[in-house]
């Protein structure tokens, strides 16, 4: 099962921008996809698409191992469940 709205422990912090990227004005969107047991504890994370840029891509991946899921609930049972979260890095224009 995919879930494509996770639910949280606890909010997850955002990940860091790494100060490469920011200098080199580098953006993206990163999808990930966690892979979770019947307690939300993460089993396996992989990277679904890449930014195109790589320092981007490890600090999402970095990021979503300190994430703390709820497990997906299916009639009043908790499942393993997959979830595809997207990142974006996204550079504003205040700086």
């Amino acid at each position: 099962m995919v879930s494509l709205r996770p639910t949280f422990v606890t909010p997850p912090p955002a990940p860091r921008y790494p100060n490469t990227a920011r200098r080199r004005n580098q953006q993206g969107v990163v999808r990930v996809e966690v892979r979770l047991d019947e307690r939300g504890q993460q089993l396996k994370l992989t990277l679904v698409r890449s930014s195109g840029v790589e320092s981007l891509d490890q600090a999402a991946l970095e990021a979503v191992t300190t994430w703390r899921f709820r497990p997906e609930i299916v009639d009043g049972r908790a499942v393993p469940s997959r979830v595809e979260i997207p990142i974006e890095f996204a550079l504003t224009a205040n700086r």
